[in-house]
């Protein structure tokens, strides 16, 4: 299966059906999610570096494969007309900023299974907090991660750690380690990873 980008029109005749609260569970838990996400992604040769990180661990382990990206603020329930407006204000606010990685993580979640950990900037914290306000929903959100997934998946902690390392050396010999984003993805991320699609790309303009 694959995410496919069919584009705001598409986006704009789906209605979300809230399917779980956030409040009681852990969308991040299993392999489906809820309403619409913000995505910081990498481009140019940045993507393509990470992106072949993300699809060479796919193929060797048989799990999902997904665009490089890391989470803004996620599970946006309202409709997606309301979503793309406040984007577009969030957007207007911030000026295209850096990430940094740090290290190699895991967890005991599907969507958090092998990631990339983000260095904890200034400028990458503002931003939260910004989407935070724009986005008032988010507000009570745990303190912000962030990070880059590599693995989607439900694997042992012993096959995890078994590639924590060799997936830091991969990074650090293979990838830009610091990478600009200068735009917000706007996903639709309900339900079934596999029926994720891009809905919209809105430049930073602060």
């Amino acid at each position: 299966s694959h995410l496919v980008a069919n584009g705001a029109a598409r986006a704009l005749r789906t209605q979300i059906v809230p399917t779980r609260a956030m409040a009681t569970d852990n969308p991040y838990a299993s392999s489906s999610f809820i309403g619409h996400s913000l995505w910081m992604c990498p481009t140019g040769a940045a993507r393509d570096s990470w992106s072949a990180v993300i699809s060479e661990k796919a193929r060797e382990l048989g799990t999902f494969c997904f665009p490089p990206h890391i989470t803004l603020v996620a599970g946006m329930l309202t409709p997606v007309e309301d979503v793309l407006a406040r984007t577009k204000l969030l957007a207007a606010k911030l000026k295209p900023y850096a990430f940094e990685f740090d290290a190699v993580q895991q967890k005991a979640v599907y969507f958090q299974c092998v990631f990339a950990k983000m260095k904890e900037t200034e400028e990458v914290l503002a931003a939260n907090r910004a989407a935070r306000m724009v986005f008032e929903e988010r507000s009570n959100d745990p303190h912000y991660m962030p990070h880059l997934s590599l693995i989607y998946g439900d694997l042992s902690p012993e096959l995890k750690r078994a590639h924590l390392p060799q997936l830091a050396a991969q990074i650090r010999q293979r990838v830009p380690t610091s990478f600009l984003v200068d735009c917000i993805e706007v996903w639709s991320t309900q339900g079934p990873v596999e029926g994720w699609y891009l809905v919209d790309t809105i430049p930073l303009q602060g």
